[in-house]
């Protein structure tokens, strides 16, 4: 299920609370790190993963691949 939109409060200090049902949603754990970026009157948060992290959870994913690993940093850095 895709949450569109969900409307919270910003708390003392500047603190928010992503809902539990878009934490489970995304797979967010406590502790994890997200990104912010502010574009116009926009607030983004996205989930970050390091390249560590990144390339453990594609393990067994991939049998074979003919792209450089380089170039596969460069487009996940995308």
């Amino acid at each position: 299920m895709e949450i569109k939109m969900e409307k919270i409060n910003i708390e003392k200090q500047g603190r928010i609370i992503i809902p539990k049902k878009i934490r489970k949603n995304l797979n967010l754990r406590n502790g994890e790190t997200l990104s912010i970026e502010v574009v116009k009157n926009t607030i983004m948060l996205k989930a970050f993963k390091s390249v560590k992290e990144f390339s453990s959870e594609l393990k067994g994913c991939v049998k074979e691949s003919r792209i450089n690993p380089l170039e596969l940093k460069r487009i996940w850095r995308m």
